[in-house]
This record gives C-alpha cells, structure tokens and sequence, in this order.
C-alpha cells in the first residue's frame, strides 16, 4: 500500500473488520440453510438426482469457507504487532489482505453458483418435472443478484481503497464488466453499473472506519431482503411439494 501516510490498525478497525466477517458468515449460511431444505426436497423428484448430487458439492463448499470464517479471529492478528502501549501496529492492508482474500474466494463461489441455481438448474426442473412447485421466485433471483453485486463491490472496495490490488485478488465479473466498457466507450462517470463506480482511496484508518461501517449497514440491509425472499421460496416448496406423501 503506497500512501503518503500508513494506515494502521486501530481498536475501531478491528471490531468493524470483525463485523463483517461475521456478515460473511451470514451469507455462507443463508444460502447453506436454504439450500439444504431445496435438498431435501429435491430427495422426493428421482428425476433431479444429478442436480441435488452437484446442490450437496456446493453446500460442502459453503461449510467449509463458513468454518474458516467463523475460526479465523481478527482481534488475535491485529494485536499481533502491538507492544503493551498499543504502538507499532500492524499495517491495515497486512490485516484486510487475508479477509479480502477470502472475500474474493466467496465471491467467485457465488458467480458460479448463482448461475446454475437461478438460470441452469430453473429450467432443468421444469424440463423435468412439467411444474414450477420448485423453482425459484422472481423476487428471490432479484434479492439473489443484488446480495451478490454489492458483496462484489465491497470486496472490490476493500482491495482498492487501500491500494492492495493485484491480478490474484481480481473478480471476474468487474473484470468482464470494465472490459465491456472499454470495448463500448462507456462513461464511466455516467453509469449507473456498481462495478464501474469509483473507488477512491482512503486516507485515514477514520476514513476506512466510516466507510467500512457504511458498508456494513448497506450488506446488512441486503442480506435481510435475502433472507426474507428464502423463508419466502422455502414456504412456498413446502406447501406446494414438501406436504406430499412419500
């Protein structure tokens, strides 16, 4: 990170730094939770055995990255470079390299699984089943993308606000998207795509502090649209194919 003054970890940082994790977790588990009642239901269509089989690989994923989240704890690393007057901290970027890190890792998941859910698997089920008692709903998909987009951009904003970018932290998606950009002359500053908003850097362990704690209400707020629409699918499975006999 090559700013005029290093930004160091401070107490604030360390508890916002461990919020968001905790928002990651969230995520990794709205979609285990929800996924795992689709799972079940799918038991019942003998139909739809290869697409449960490939549902059960993604959700083993998913547990995995959540366990890493929900051991790895922040505090322990921040401190690491403090003597016992709390100077000589470690250098944020040290710090948020391995959280974006495994933002990124997350992400790139989700773009996977987001497509075969949503799109794929949407229409396998209906080939195969001739009714819609398990697809998705339209408001569901929304809640899924937008949850999505905004998870990207942060984890963007991480790795650019403190100048730690590197083509191992690069997302596919932002990539494509600013390439389609170039290709097409889009003006950047006149676009309403998330992925081709500014990210200025910060200056100041206070100014990563408020626009970190700013983020973290704008994903809260997604998540819970998200979830909302998975009690809302996972109602709808239930009364329409869940309540059927074996």
């Amino acid at each position: 990170m090559s700013t005029d003054k290093e930004i160091r970890v401070s107490p604030g940082i360390c508890e916002i730094v461990e919020q968001i994790l905790d928002l990651l977790a969230r995520y990794l588990s709205s979609y285990i939770h929800v996924l795992n009642k689709f799972i079940s239901h799918l038991r019942r269509v003998a139909t739809l055995r290869f697409e449960r089989t490939t549902l059960i690989k993604f959700v083993k994923k998913l547990r995995f990255y959540n366990d890493c989240v929900l051991n790895y704890n922040a505090s322990d690393f921040i401190n690491e470079g403090k003597d016992e007057s709390g100077s000589n901290a470690d250098p944020l970027d040290k710090v948020i390299l391995p959280v974006a890190s495994m933002f990124v890792k997350c992400v790139e998941t989700f773009d996977l699984l987001n497509y075969y859910l949503t799109q794929s698997l949407q229409k396998e089920i209906i080939s195969k089943t001739l009714n819609e008692d398990l697809t998705l709903t339209t408001e569901s998909i929304l809640a899924i993308d937008d949850s999505y987009n905004h998870f990207v951009k942060f984890s963007q904003w991480m790795i650019e606000s403190l100048r730690i970018g590197s083509n191992l932290l690069d997302l596919e998606v932002v990539q494509f998207v600013i390439k389609c950009a170039d290709e097409d002359g889009t003006n950047t500053g006149e676009t309403d795509n998330i992925f081709l908003q500014e990210i200025v850097p910060v200056n100041s362990e206070e100014e990563f502090y408020s626009l970190a704690a700013a983020w973290h209400s704008i994903l809260d707020g997604k998540l819970n649209n998200m979830d909302q629409e998975f009690d809302v699918v996972a109602t709808k499975w239930h009364d329409k194919f869940g309540k059927l006999k074996n």
